[in-house]
Parts: structure tokens; C-alpha cells; sequence
């Protein structure tokens, strides 16, 4: 279960590199010569889904003291993927979403850790 896990985690990290959730538009930004582009929400979310799918499949596979650590490992992981794909993308929202869901994770693992007495 923790290989497949992680099989699903790498697949959705690699579909971004392989085929990022931007689409150019036929279209160019008189102003600034730029090719215009949008998001793709069908390949948004599969990626987005399969790193979430991963991350759960390797922690079900984990044994946690605490839900605190449980479910800080999990928004750690989860926010490390996003922030790839968002960083990777030029999708800034995403990115930032990513790191904040990142830091969260970290303050609540750390709280579970010390609230139960880990190390």
C-alpha cells in the first residue's frame, strides 16, 4: 500500500512535468506580445487528486501516535505537491496555497508531537 502510495504521489508530480494544467490559446496580448493561456481543469485536478490520493495511501500505511501528526503529515505532504505543480505551472495561487498548506501542516504536526509527548 505505501509503494502504490507513493507510485500515485510520483505520477501526479510527474503528469505535471509531463503535461502541465496550462493550455495556450490562440490569441497574443496586443500590449505585450505574449501568447495568452489558461488553466485546464480537467488535468488541474487529476494531478491535485493524485497527489492527495498518494499522500493518503502512504499514511494509511504509517502508524501515527496522534491524529494531530496524522493529519499535519498529511496537509505537509499534500502542500509540498501543490506547491510543485503551482511553482512548476506559473499558477502562483496554487503555489502560495501550497506553502501556507505546507507551514500549517508543519505547526500542527509539531503541536501533536508535543502535545503527546514525541520527540
Amino acid at each position: 500500500m505505501k509503494l502504490a502510495g507513493l507510485g500515485v504521489y510520483l505520477l501526479g508530480i510527474a503528469l505535471s512535468v509531463v503535461r502541465p494544467p496550462l493550455e495556450r490559446l490562440a490569441c497574443i496580448n496586443m500590449t505585450t506580445g505574449q501568447v495568452m493561456t489558461r488553466i485546464n481543469p480537467f488535468f488541474l485536478v487529476l494531478e491535485l487528486g493524485l497527489i492527495m490520493i498518494g499522500a493518503l495511501f502512504i499514511a494509511l500505511n504509517y502508524e501515527f501516535k496522534n491524529y494531530h501528526e496524522r493529519n499535519g503529515w498529511l496537509a505537509v505532504s499534500t502542500g509540498l505537491g501543490f506547491a510543485f505543480i503551482g511553482g512548476y505551472s506559473k499558477i502562483y495561487e496554487l503555489f502560495l496555497f501550497g506553502v501556507v498548506l505546507a507551514t500549517l501542516g508543519i505547526i500542527v504536526y509539531k503541536i501533536g508531537r508535543a502535545k503527546y509527548g514525541g520527540s
